[in-house]
C-alpha cells in the first residue's frame, strides 16, 4: 500500500511509542515493511536503499528523516528546498536508479535522474 509521506513519517512516529523508542529487530522489521509499502517500488531496490538509509550503526531518529526523503522522491514529489538529501546520497540514488532502472517506471526513473543532475552528481 503506497502512503504520503506525511502518513509515513506519522507511522514512523507510532511505531517509535509502540516500541519504547527502542530500536531492537522487531522495530526494524516493521520498519522495513512500512518503508516497502510506503516507496512503492521493487522490494530488493527498496531493501537495499533501506540498508543504506538507516546503515550500520543502528537506527537514529534522523534516518525517520532520511527514509521520509526517500518515500518523496519516489512519489515524485521531492521538494530541493525542503528535503535533506546530501551529496552522497544523491550518488548513491543515481548507482541504484540504474542498477534497477529496468524493473521501474520510467517515469519515476527520469524524475529521480533529474534530481540527481540538479544535485550535481551526474557524471
Amino acid at each position: 500500500m503506497i502512503m504520503s509521506t506525511s502518513e509515513f513519517m506519522r507511522s514512523c512516529k507510532q511505531l517509535r511509542k509502540k516500541y519504547n523508542f527502542e530500536s531492537g529487530p522487531e522495530f526494524l522489521d516493521k520498519l522495513k515493511e512500512l518503508f516497502l509499502g510506503a516507496l512503492g517500488q521493487g522490494e530488493d531496490m527498496s531493501l537495499e536503499l533501506f540498508d543504506y538509509c538507516i546503515g550500520s550503526d543502528g537506527f537514529e531518529d534522523g534516518h525517520a528523516e532520511k527514509l521520509g526523503d526517500m518515500v518523496d522522491l519516489f512519489a515524485m514529489d521531492y521538494d530541493m528546498n525542503y528535503n535533506q538529501l546530501g551529496e552522497e546520497d544523491w550518488d548513491y540514488l543515481k548507482d541504484l536508479v540504474n542498477a534497477y532502472a529496468l524493473d521501474m517506471d520510467m517515469n519515476v526513473v527520469t524524475y529521480v535522474m533529474q534530481h540527481v543532475v540538479e544535485a550535481g552528481v551526474f557524471d
